[in-house]
This record gives C-alpha cells, structure tokens and sequence, in this order.
C-alpha cells in the first residue's frame, strides 16, 4: 500500500485498490477425515461379512434342525417295529411252550403200555389248554 495522497491535515490517504483473487486451491480430506472412512469403509466390509455369517448359520441351523427331526421319527419308527418284533416273540414263545406241553403229554402216552394208553386219552383234556 502506498499513500495516494495527503489530506488537509496532512496525514496521508490510503487508497485500498483490490488485488486478483488468490487461486482456489481444492483440499481433499485430511489425515483424519481418511482414517475415518477407512474405518468407515472397513466397518461396511465387517457387516457385510457377519451378515452373510449370520445367514449362513441359519441355513446349517435349520438343516440341523430337519435332520434331526428326521432322525427322531426313523428311530420312532424302529421302536414301533421293535416293539411289534417283541409282541409277535411273545406270542411264539407262548405256542411253542403250548407245544413243547403237548409234545410232553404225547410221549408220556406212547411211553405207557397199550391198555393204560385209553385210560389217559381223557387226561390231556383235563388239563388246560394253553394261552395264546
């Protein structure tokens, strides 16, 4: 600046005259602001990867829970069948001591001379018949 000019008084008069506009300069993101969206960027990534986590341990879950299911209804199945198996065991060891009864009654007859055999012919009716 320089005194244009003095007044009455003789102080002197600055003249402010407006200079070119200094050139605009573009400043990015600074140091912080970078940390900060790579953090940020960072955090996005991480939520994407524990989302598809999430989704993919419902998937096993609900296969978990399918093969389970599926697994109690063939093991339900065998013990209906094992149990029918035992019933069915039952009932033939049930016969064959009816069997093993009446074999025994026919021996003791053929073991006994002729003339006792008709006497005993009454005898296996006397006893009861077995249980089915």
């Amino acid at each position: 600046m320089r005194p244009a000019s003095s007044d009455p008084t003789g102080e002197p008069v600055y003249e402010l005259r407006p200079t070119a506009p200094p050139e605009l300069r573009v400043v990015g993101p600074g140091r912080r602001e970078r940390a900060y969206l790579a953090r940020v960027a960072g955090l996005e990534g991480e939520l994407v990867r524990r989302t598809r986590e999430l989704e993919l341990s419902a998937l096993v879950e609900r296969g978990a829970t399918r093969a389970a299911d599926r697994l109690e209804r063939e093991l339900a199945a065998r013990l209906r069948d094992r149990r029918a198996l035992e019933a069915v065991q039952k009932r033939l060891i049930l016969a064959l001591g009816a069997l093993q009864r009446e074999n025994e009654l026919l021996r003791a007859e053929l073991a006994l001379p002729g003339g006792a055999r008709r006497q005993l012919g009454a005898a296996p009716a006397a006893v009861p018949p077995a249980r089915p």
